[in-house]
Formats: structure tokens, sequence, C-alpha cells
């Protein structure tokens, strides 16, 4: 579940504390991490109102390393912050206030972490876990992060991805079903079953193969798989379509090759690629929902952050309203 709020005006921080409270009674949180979630969404919320004047609050529901917890992302395309560490401090204000909203949620967040370019605006992300209980992620453990929503006045994306450990590949799938709408959720939510019951012995190329049969009965869909052997240093990756993957960290970006077609429907022939993976690399898949001439080039330092926070960012930058969009960013744990 995850809820958007945009944010224009002091009275929509209620909304944003009311998709926290929700979000966590559904998921039996404590009342005292509610209400420090509750805590940290008012602040961010209030922030955007007075500095950035408008922006977005995004909520959602986490899972990483072995435990789970309650997230939220503030973003915009204000100012930005022309001295981020400044800010942090309790009494520094540009605003008339107090100048302790930073302060508070880097102190009752389990997870801080931000990302600012001033003129384009700033990213903001804070995770509260239960009982403050986080666990610690193993090296090479993808840490992943995504934005993903519906073509403007759709209900219900077409476009869909997901995460899979089998044995010692950790796999990536993004899927975008032809069209808009319940039809194409549908044929991505077929894509994304066989994707689950993948066994560690199935390569990218198999589970696309496995797909192409089981989404005969839908509209189709465009479809690619990643599997990352952190330990060997190799990513394998297969795709149908235009489902876009580049992984960042070596001399120079590796465009991952995908061919022409629908699964589902016309497919000539399946192809795998292998490419290196380092303890450095960052993998950035999405659909054609971003400009095919997405670039980090006025975004320096980006892919350094949490991989949330930077698919919120190249979505706020680069994604289209004309299409569902999605962005995922996973990047290995040191």
């Amino acid at each position: 579940m995850e809820t958007t709020i945009e944010v224009t005006e002091p009275s929509q921080t209620a909304e944003v504390r009311r998709a926290i409270a929700e979000l966590g009674r559904i998921h039996a949180m404590a009342d005292a991490d509610i209400g420090r979630a509750s805590l940290v969404g008012t602040e961010l919320a209030t922030n955007l109102v007075k500095y950035a004047k408008e922006g977005l609050v995004t909520v959602n529901w986490f899972t990483e390393g072995g435990t789970s917890g309650l997230q939220i992302i503030a973003i915009d395309k204000g100012p930005g912050f022309s001295n981020f560490h400044a800010s942090i401090r309790d009494g520094h204000s540009t605003g008339g206030s107090l100048g302790i909203g930073l302060g508070t949620v880097m102190r009752t967040a389990d997870v801080f972490d931000a990302y600012s370019v001033e003129s384009m605006g700033s990213a903001l992300l804070a995770r509260i876990f239960p009982r403050k209980c986080r666990l610690t992620v193993p090296g090479g453990t993808l840490l992943l992060g995504s934005r993903s929503l519906p073509k403007l006045g759709q209900q219900v994306s077409g476009d869909a991805w997901c995460y899979k450990l089998a044995g010692r590949w950790q796999r990536v799938c993004v899927v975008d079903g032809l069209g808009h709408g319940p039809l194409a959720a549908s044929a991505s939510a077929e894509a994304l079953k066989v994707f689950k019951a993948s066994l560690e012995k199935d390569m990218p190329v198999d589970i696309l193969i496995k797909a192409h049969a089981a989404l005969k009965s839908t509209r189709g869909a465009v479809m690619a798989v990643a599997a990352i052997d952190s330990a060997a240093g190799v990513a394998l990756f297969a795709g149908v379509g235009n489902i876009a993957g580049i992984i960042f960290g070596g001399e120079k970006p590796q465009h991952l090759l995908s061919i022409e077609g629908t699964v589902g429907y016309n497919v000539r022939s399946f192809r795998q690629h292998e490419y290196a993976w380092h303890k450095e690399s960052t993998l950035v898949m999405n659909s054609d929902g971003l400009s095919t001439r997405w670039s980090l080039a006025n975004l320096p330092g980006l892919l350094g952050k949490h991989p949330a926070l930077a698919a919120a960012v190249l979505h706020r930058d680069f994604a289209r309203n004309s299409d569902d969009s999605t962005v995922v960013v996973a990047r290995a744990a040191p």
C-alpha cells in the first residue's frame, strides 16, 4: 500500500498524519511508533509548505534486510538547500520559525537521508522501525528503492516490479502491461506470478520464456529480469521490449540489452547477456514512463544516496504523466 499526498497548504499535513496512522494500524505498529512517524510526517509536510511552497509526501510500508517499517518521502521542486548541514541545526531557520523541524526529523527517524540540488529541489527520506528494531543488512544484499505511478487520470497502473532472493541470485523484475488500466495491470500481475514462482536454477531468459507462455491469455507485456550474484561479481539480464536497464559504477555505465517483441505475443527469440557487477555498482531499471533521455548529469552524487531516495528523484525529474511510470534502483549493501 502506497499513498501519495500533494501538499500545498498547512491543512494537508493532517492528510499526511491520517495516511501514516492508517498504514501503521494495518501493520499493527505500536501507538508510540505511529506517533513518531506522525511527528516526522508533520515536520516534512510543514517544511514543504514553508520553503518549497508545494511538493509530495509518499507514505508506504517497506521490507529490507529482514525487517519492515514505515517509510516517508517528501519531495519537491523548490529552491533546494543552499547549506543543508546548517539547515539541520536547531535554531537555523529561513522561514521565521524556531528552526527545529529537520533536527526533530533526524532525531526521531530510525533512518534518515536527504538529497538536494540548489534551485532544483529536495528529497527527504525517513524510516520508522517498529520498536526501533532495525537489523543490520548483510554485505552484498541489495538495497532497493522504487517509484511507480499510473498514468494521469488512471487509478490502476499497468506497470509492476518485484524482487526475489533465489539461492545465490538476487533478482529484480520490471514489467509493463500493454496499454493502461486494469487489463494492463492484469498482464503485469500474471508476469510477476511467473517471476515469483521461479526456482534458483531458472536464469532470467528461462523466466521470460515461461512468462511468454503464461501471458498468451492476456494483452501481453514488455518485461525484463536482472539476476545478480554479488559474491561472484556477475549480473545477468534478459529483456523483451522497452524496459531500460543500466548498471552504474564501473569505468562507464553498462546499458543492458533487450530484444524487440511483446511477452505473450510475438518474440522471435530470447537472449540473455552477462555483465560485470562490482561492490559499488548500482542498477537502475525503468519502464518507458520515464523519458528515454533521463540523465544523472545535473544530479551529482544521487546514486550515493539510499536507493529509495534516488528512485524518487529520478521519477520526479523524468516521469511522463502521459504513461504509467516505474523506476527501480538497486545497490548492494557494503
